[in-house]
């Protein structure tokens, strides 16, 4: 073997890396000893074969028996004996150092060998036992986006109907489906805070966990392919793909604990999937048309379906046992939404009505009369609230007890699609066909704003500003101006005033003198009392006008003044948004060079991966060679032993010949397995500096992101 892949190989020795917990060192030798009689390949006991790492990671026919960094992972359960499932059924179990080495091995990422990258996980870690009350407040800050993506992938002059919104039940959250993307907004700035890209076609459905932390989308292309999504907003990873159908999911809804995911569609059929798996483990057909809309109870217990026929039905979540029938509705469900404290179902549908049911019996407890020719949208609040929208162009705000409180909106330009409550019931999000969510307060339904479900691009936003900043910087000195103007006109009326205000003083003054100082049987005096008297009214009657006067130049002042502060705000607001928008261009590229790097670690990792399998294959092959040519050697001492008989002789050539033909072919595949070992090392050589190069860029990126947020 060539020195330099001996060398090679002899850095990724155990003598030059740290300690791993592997499949091969350490977990196969416990499996030989304790699992291999009943999970081989001759004997797959539950579908298991543990005989090889590829096949322990590929599971059982329950699912995998082990995820990356999940010590609760099956493997764990069955050999500690705690679950229905026991690992050995018989015999002694295994030792806790045992145990302690596979539960190693899971949180060092299941590694094959010391060469080996650790995986991810393919889900996150959740918590798999329900609280006692699942839709309470979750202990700490309510998760919101933290520098999540805002470039949209997809820029459109016109924007899509909205298909669903939804809210985060602690949070000021809402998501609003868009073209291959779902957007974040907060519901009291109604600013853009995260985009969550969905590739896989138009998302139709929405929904937040009980903790408001994770949002499953569903959707598709029509016809051809669906999929949902589970994302966490707090950093728009992507965590679990389920569900892959042959046409758009219309509805769907993950159980908290994360186990199930339901979803409907044009199917007919509602169908309850594995996350562990990925695997259909439920199959329901009882709705006679597309399943239109479906819940999962925020305790996880029901499961709520209705489709375009009127039908309705509610299910055990874990057995997928039917357990009501909901009859009473005439046209298509538009929304099947549970209350957040799981007792209540409401269902809304295209005949106008709302029915509002109770879980324990299946009884209609109310029902509203809230759209003539259709209800298109409903929603509850948290606290029991609720909103419609309908196909008399209204939407209107209902109390907890299901009475109305009062219309939101009237006369609405376009058919109302979707509605939403925030997460304290102050505002209402009407969103349309248009593609225009509509924000109003829910106390007095006054207009807050709207959302526009096309979001422009940064590039284009980082021009409006750019255009915008000096427009308003010449706005500002305008406005500067004319303060100065009415200020200076002010100083004038103030100064004329005054100087009036001192003529009727003086005035007054001059006649009191005179007055005093006048002979009274003097003509002279008498007149010059007289003329002293007379300037008193003209002075008098000067002063009203120039206090009027003021008092306009004080309005016109003031209104001048704070135009120039209105203008000197709305100019810091414009360059705090311009700093944001150019730090979220910063973040993009932040991201993007982040997944580079990542894929490029996955790259190097994989040929790691394949570099060390040729590198143990060289191995075998040497030690097979030497054997052959020892061998070898043996038989032609034995070929110069004089004492055999020729017989014996010519079967010694005979088997020489063999083995030369054997060695021949070892040479070659050994000549072949080096030249794909070399060029593994070359490709390592290569893509490892630059995936770390990618790392540092990465790093720097948003170094320089956090810098630009300052």
């Amino acid at each position: 073997m060539p020195s330099r892949v001996l060398i090679f190989i002899a850095l990724t020795s155990p003598a030059f890396a740290q300690e791993k917990t592997t499949f091969d060192d350490h977990v196969f030798p416990i499996f030989q000893q304790s699992c291999l009689n009943c999970h081989n390949p001759d004997k797959t006991k539950g579908g298991l074969d543990l005989s090889s790492f590829s096949s322990a990671l590929k599971g059982s026919s329950g699912g995998k028996i082990v995820e990356p960094g999940d010590v609760g992972s099956s493997l764990i359960t069955s050999v500690q004996q705690t679950g229905d499932k026991k690992m050995p059924p018989e015999g002694d179990k295994l030792s806790g150092a045992q145990i302690d080495i596979l539960k190693r091995w899971i949180d060092g990422g299941l590694l094959e060998n010391k060469a080996s990258s650790a995986r991810k996980p393919t889900k996150p870690k959740f918590e798999t036992s329900l609280r006692s009350d699942p839709a309470a407040k979750p202990e700490g800050p309510p998760p919101m986006p933290e520098h999540l993506l805002l470039e949209p992938p997809v820029v459109t002059s016109r924007p899509a109907a909205i298909h669903a919104m939804t809210t985060s039940p602690w949070a000021p959250l809402i998501a609003i489906t868009g073209q291959h993307q779902i957007l974040l907004h907060h519901t009291e700035s109604l600013e853009l805070v995260g985009i969550l890209p969905f590739p896989e076609g138009e998302p139709t459905c929405l929904a937040f966990t009980p903790d408001g932390r994770y949002l499953i989308v569903g959707g598709g292309v029509p016809g051809k392919s669906g999929v949902t999504v589970t994302f966490d907003i707090t950093n728009g990873a992507r965590l679990l793909t389920v569900a892959k159908e042959f046409d758009s999911i219309l509805a769907a809804d993950i159980r908290p604990g994360f186990d199930i995911v339901a979803t409907g569609g044009p199917s007919r059929l509602l169908k309850i999937w594995s996350t562990e798996s990925g695997e259909v483990t439920k199959s329901i057909k009882k709705h006679t048309d597309w399943i239109t809309a479906l819940d999962l109870s925020a305790d996880g217990v029901l499961l709520a379906s209705g489709d375009r026929n009127g039908g309705v039905w509610v299910w055990e979540s874990h057995t997928a046992n039917e357990f009501h029938t909901l009859r009473g509705h005439q046209a298509a469900i538009t929304a099947a939404v549970f209350r957040s404290d799981s007792n209540i179902l409401a269902t809304a549908s295209e005949d106008g009505t709302v029915r509002f049911w109770e879980m324990n019996g299946g009884s209609e407890v109310k029902k509203i009369d809230a759209h003539p020719g259709g209800v298109t949208a409903f929603a509850f609040a948290r606290d029991g609230l609720s909103v419609t929208a309908g196909r008399d162009s209204k939407a209107k705000l209902w109390k907890k007890d299901f009475t109305h409180a009062h219309d939101l909106a009237q006369n609405l330009s376009h058919l109302p699609t979707a509605v939403a409550l925030d997460s304290e019931g102050n505002r209402a999000f009407i969103g349309d066909s248009q593609g225009t969510v509509r924000v109003f307060k829910t106390d007095d339904a006054t207009p807050v704003g709207e959302i526009l479900a096309n979001p422009p691009s940064i590039a284009v936003r980082l021009r409006n500003f750019d255009a915008g900043i000096p427009r308003h910087e010449e706005a500002i000195v305008a406005a500067e101006k004319i303060d100065s103007e009415k200020s200076s006109a002010l100083s004038v009326a103030k100064q004329a005033l005054t100087d009036a205000e001192s003529n009727y003083r003086n005035a007054i003054e001059l006649h009191r003198a005179a007055k005093a100082g006048a002979d009274p049987i003097s003509e002279g005096s008498a007149k010059i009392v007289s003329d002293a008297f007379a300037r008193i009214q003209p002075a008098e009657q000067a002063i009203s006008p120039l206090r009027k006067v003021l008092e306009n130049a004080e309005k016109v002042s003031a209104q001048a003044r704070t135009d120039l502060e209105k203008s000197k705000f709305s100019l810091t607001q414009l360059k705090a948004a311009a700093k944001r928008w150019n730090a979220a261009a910063i973040n993009t590229r932040a991201l993007a060079t982040r997944l580079d790097a990542e894929q490029s670690a996955i790259s190097t990792g994989d040929i790691q991966r394949k570099f060390s399998q040729s590198a143990g294959t060289l191995t075998i092959q040497s030690n097979a060679l030497n054997q052959k040519r020892a061998q070898r050697e043996n038989l032609l001492n034995e070929l110069e032993d004089n004492h055999i008989n020729s017989k014996f002789h010519e079967e010694i050539k005979s088997t020489l010949a063999a083995v030369d033909i054997c060695i021949s072919r070892i040479i070659n595949s050994f000549i072949e397995t080096e030249t794909d070992t070399l060029k593994l090392r070359d490709q390592i050589e290569q893509s490892s500096p630059l995936a770390h190069q990618k790392q540092i860029e990465a790093t720097s990126l948003r170094e320089t992101y956090t810098k630009a947020l300052e």
